[in-house]
């Protein structure tokens, strides 16, 4: 009878052990879900919040490919498109691109004189922006340029 009676008390504890082991990664599955869910969501808006932060009108200065530094005056416009991409739109659409924000660089796509362009701008503490650029068929070294932002 004491070797029934202790059986049963193992299943039994055995059972409670499973549900309550089910119980907890269950629960911890959910927590772990919400804490992704949310830290998603703030790592989402800390990006918009960086893009936010970058639109406006900039004064551009550089160099060609070729080294040969920029003539008159150029202005860089930045903007939020409704789809949540920043949109680059130099000398009043003569060049435009999308661009990206990652971590401290602005990564941007775009097109000019029928070619396409690739720019990694850091975005500086001031709120300047500088880097590098390349345009296909282009030869020499990449060009620079160094964005500062007009009216504040």
């Amino acid at each position: 009878m004491k070797q029934l009676i202790l059986s049963n008390f193992r299943r039994r504890a055995g059972a409670l052990a499973a549900a309550a082991l089910t119980a907890a990664a269950l629960g911890g599955w959910g927590v772990a879900t919400t804490l992704v869910t949310r830290a998603a969501a703030i790592e989402q808006r800390s990006e918009i919040s960086a893009k936010v932060g970058l639109v406006g009108s900039y004064r551009v200065t550089g160099t060609d490919a070729d080294g040969v530094a920029y003539r008159g005056a150029h202005i860089v416009d930045v903007s939020l498109a409704p789809s949540g991409a920043l949109e680059v739109d130099w000398d009043e659409g003569k060049q435009f691109g999308v661009a990206h924000v990652v971590d401290n660089v602005l990564a941007v796509a775009g097109s000019s004189k029928g070619r396409t362009v690739i720019l990694t701008m850091t975005i500086n503490p001031d709120g300047s922006l500088s880097g590098k650029w390349s345009r296909r068929t282009d030869r020499g070294s990449q060009g620079t340029e160094t964005w500062t932002r007009i009216g504040g």
